[in-house]
């Protein structure tokens, strides 16, 4: 187990952020269901483990892909690809290219064994178990022993069709399935109950129609599937927002740096950039605020959010953040009792549903931490230590290649203290 333990600094500079792992996961994918080989800008190694986890899953889909400077070149399924008795696909850590490839492989019908860590066998697959007993298919769930990988074994086939999927636990399994039935069209999805986290269903919409994949949505929620009718020679991944929201509410905190590739013109794709609103209500003449933020479409800035409200003159209030307690750990748990340890007041609702944050509060350092594995935590810690009045140690930080393997070194880079 690897740890770092993180100084207080501050921090300035320019720095590059990650590809957006939403962004290249739908990417990925849909180059791989293409007609010609496509070339995926915006890859600058090292390459996260989320991002191998969805190559790995299109590799075993009958896609090849490969490297060239900062473009993932994919050569897609070849359409007389015959299909394997079973084939395996090692997805790490990554609950999204679970979600979506489950759908793929369906479509498909190729049967495969999903490799993948404990953590991730935890998360819920039940959204499509009616789906599985429409079809015929199976799902076999087998727990891992011995320090072993867990696997979801999946048999079944997917022909077009009339379908449902509930949205209102994630959009991951909609976006898998609006991609999958597309090689399937004409077809129909029906996404039942609240739809959470809407921005990301209309990421995927967006990168479908640059696909050539046409649809309509009829009614909110209800939509009719085309095939494609063309597939682009190449397509752009921009910089991760979710990443970004790291540094930006650092600088909320008096930190100094430039994120030089985010762009403008895929604010409209990453629901994440809605940080910059966020941030920009919160300021004020005389420093931070506190304000009322809807995480219910931004779960995963909830934690770097609770952190810059802790610096916020007044009761900061979180909403939407029940869904934290299903991710690679109880987020909302471990946001509350860092937040403790960091000498900063909080309470979670009755229904877990929001987080109040009591500041401002001059953060304490000097403990030692477990990120559990959550790679968010890691950066949640990184950016604690910088405003705390001692340094903080974090064990377990190896999981921060889950998402953003340049992290420490960008960190660094920044002037951060990280050893």
């Amino acid at each position: 187990m690897a740890s770092i333990t993180f100084s207080p600094a501050k921090l300035s500079g320019h720095a590059l952020v990650p590809p957006a792992k939403s962004e290249a996961h739908r990417a990925l994918l849909l180059a791989a269901f293409g007609t010609k080989e496509c070339r995926l800008n915006g890859f600058p190694p090292p390459l996260c483990d989320d991002t191998h986890a969805m190559m790995n899953g299109i590799t075993a889909l009958g896609a090849s892909v490969r490297q060239e400077g900062t473009q993932l070149i994919v050569s897609p399924i070849p359409k007389d690809h015959p299909v394997q008795p079973m084939v395996d696909c090692c997805v790490y850590a990554c609950a999204a290219a679970l979600r979506m490839l489950i759908p793929a492989f369906l479509v498909r019908g190729q049967a495969v064994r999903f490799l993948m860590e404990p953590g991730l066998f935890k998360r819920p697959l039940d959204a499509f178990e009616p789906l599985m007993d429409k079809l015929g298919a199976t799902m076999n769930r087998i727990p891992a022993v011995y320090g072993g990988k867990a696997v979801v074994e999946l048999t079944g086939h997917m022909p077009a069709g009339a379908y449902e999927i509930d949205g209102s636990r994630s959009s991951q399994f909609a976006s898998g399935m609006l991609i999958a039935l597309a090689q399937a069209a004409p077809s129909t999805l029906t996404v039942t109950g609240p739809i959470v986290s809407r921005p990301y269903l209309d990421m995927t919409l967006s990168l479908m129609k640059h696909f050539g994949i046409a649809f309509t949505e009829e009614t909110e929620g209800v939509f009719q599937l085309s095939a494609a009718q063309s597939a682009p020679a190449e397509a752009d991944v921009s910089g991760d927002w979710s990443q970004a929201a790291v540094f930006l509410c650092m600088n909320a905190m008096g930190a100094d740096i430039a994120v030089d590739n985010l762009y403008q013109g895929s604010d409209g794709l990453q629901g994440d950039a809605r940080v910059m609103d966020v941030l920009a209500a919160m300021q004020s003449e005389n420093g931070l605020r506190a304000s009322v933020i809807d995480c219910s479409d931004i779960p995963d800035l909830a934690p770097i959010l609770a952190l810059t409200c802790s610096q916020a003159d007044g009761v900061s209030a979180l909403t939407g953040v029940s869904r934290l307690r299903i991710k690679e750990s109880d987020r909302l748990a471990a946001t509350t009792e860092l937040l403790d340890k960091l000498g900063v007041r909080t309470e979670v609702s009755d229904d877990s549903d929001t987080l109040r944050v009591f500041g401002p509060v001059k953060l304490k350092g000097g403990f030692e931490a477990d990120a559990r594995g959550d790679h968010r935590l890691v950066m949640f810690l990184a950016a604690a230590a910088l405003a705390a009045d001692a340094p903080i140690t974090v064990h377990g930080t190896e999981c921060i290649t889950k998402s953003w393997p340049g992290f420490i070194e960008t960190y660094r880079q920044l002037g951060g203290v990280a050893e």
